[in-house]
């Protein structure tokens, strides 16, 4: 470990020192406080890349278990259901990249729609949205699907992308960034953090937001991720309107890949199939989990994906860490009332007395979007806030449905804000297509437009369908 690490390692030791030493605040157990000190300082560590962040994760399990609670109340997490819906769609989008679907399909489209850069734009936010439904990762959706779709794309209509991005480049870009975390919104399966996020409303406001509820409830979302294409063209619009030469390009990408394999046209069933279930889930009664395992049994049955390619793959290991030990510490927080408490904390900060359900949505609504300038993780910024949100309003009469949708959708929208509001953006922005400020600019834009389609058709919306 270099100095700088050391520094900051010395840091969050010394922090997590200051909740030993410290007295618990009134109202509040010792535990609960220790417990919450290496929480907070994890969250930290997360923000300032002291570590891996699945090994910081495994350092705060054994500091918990060693120092507050029994080990058995740290490592629930990994008996949740929902990670294992996450670790198991992680390894099928394997399958799907893997045997070649997904590169196929979003040739497909391209070929098929884009014949202007808007076309093209709409082309890639529609394989987006497909992808979406069953691969959860941004940076493995966005960065390793779709961004390579489009850089060819980008490199065979414009020779001088890199001294002028203005002409397409920068505009597809910046367009990828605001689809992807649009999507992100739009299924439980999304992004990696919307089952954590769901599980927490469950506990905490007594909801059950499944895969199918939560896309019956995502559907304003809708009208924004059809609209950002336009609205970006808009705001800063392409100079290269007419694609010539695309089509030619991506016939020779189709006929280097060949006919449909057989194994496309297994993995075109395991998904059609596994998504069907996934809709069915609240007449099946077959959890979103369970039918992601069916999915990618069938998938190993039919060798679409291999075991050695699971145990190869990073990323699902990774998670499971990750999502095990924030799940856990999470509901022993649950448990000793931490976030009871801080909610009755953050009640006498901003007083509800007397104020409409409207008003009290609105406050955390602009507060989901303000503190997001300060995380540079979707996954960081969920875990330390979202039970936070969900236990004030479990202290207010606001609608449990609504108020739930609105947090768990807004937390991942207001990610257009800024360059680094998920994994993916770094990627994207290394490329130097865009500036900051007018990154920042769109995200802005399209972060607004979220908040108030789900402030007004949201609520009317879910009003209509039942939910409050």
């Amino acid at each position: 470990m270099d100095k700088s690490r050391l520094i900051k390692a010395a840091a969050l030791v010394l922090m997590v020192l200051c909740f030993f030493v410290i007295p618990a605040p009134t109202g509040l157990s010792v535990p609960a406080w220790r417990l919450a000190g290496i929480f907070i300082v994890t969250m930290v560590g997360i923000m300032i890349q002291v570590l891996p962040d699945a090994a910081l994760l495994l350092i705060s399990i054994t500091a918990s278990a060693t120092l507050v609670v029994p080990l058995k109340e740290v490592v629930v997490g990994f008996g949740d259901s929902t990670l294992w819906l996450i670790i198991t769609a992680f390894m099928m989008a394997l399958g799907f990249k893997k045997c070649g679907l997904a590169k196929r399909v979003g040739l497909l489209l391209v070929m098929s729609f884009g014949k202007t850069s808007l076309r093209v734009a709409y082309s890639l936010t529609i394989f987006e949205a497909i992808l979406a439904t069953s691969v959860p990762s941004i940076p493995a959706r966005t960065g390793g699907l779709v961004y390579p779709l489009a850089d060819g794309v980008i490199q065979a209509v414009d020779q001088e992308a890199n001294n002028n991005p203005r002409r397409i480049a920068g505009y597809v870009i910046v367009l990828l960034y605001m689809a992807a975390m649009t999507t992100g919104s739009l299924f439980l399966t999304g992004i990696a953090v919307n089952p954590y996020g769901a599980s927490l409303a469950n506990k905490i406001l007594g909801t059950r937001i499944d895969w199918n509820v939560w896309a019956i409830a995502a559907m304003p979302g809708w009208l924004v991720l059809f609209a950002i294409p336009w609205i970006i063209a808009k705001i800063w619009p392409p100079e290269l309107k007419a694609l010539d030469g695309l089509r030619q390009y991506l016939s020779e990408e189709l006929n280097k890949m060949g006919a449909v394999s057989r194994k496309e046209w297994i993995a075109l069933t395991i998904f059609l199939t596994v998504l069907f279930l996934w809709i069915t889930g609240s007449t099946t009664q077959i959890e979103a989990a369970v039918v992601s395992f069916i999915g990618l049994s069938l998938m190993i049955l039919f060798n679409i994906v291999e075991w050695k390619d699971l145990v190869e793959a990073k990323e699902p290991w990774t998670m499971l860490i990750w999502y095990g030990g924030i799940l856990g510490i999470s509901a022993a927080l649950i448990k000793l009332d931490f976030y009871v408490w801080l909610a009755e904390m953050m009640k006498r900060w901003l007083p509800t007395e007397g104020m409409s359900i409207f008003a009290i949505l609105v406050i955390i609504a602009v507060l989901i979007n303000l503190l997001h300038y300060f995380f540079a993780s979707t996954i960081g910024y969920v875990a330390a806030l979202a039970p936070l949100f969900f236990s004030f309003i479990a202290t207010t009469d606001v609608p449990r449905y609504p108020a739930a949708f609105m947090i768990l959708f807004l937390m991942v929208t207001s990610s257009c804000l800024t360059h680094y509001g998920n994994g993916v953006g770094p990627v994207l922005f290394a490329r130097e297509y865009v500036s900051k400020k007018t990154w920042w600019g769109i995200g802005l834009v399209i972060a607004t437009i979220h908040t108030v389609v789900y402030l007004t058709l949201g609520l009317a919306y879910w009003k209509w369908i039942g939910y409050w």
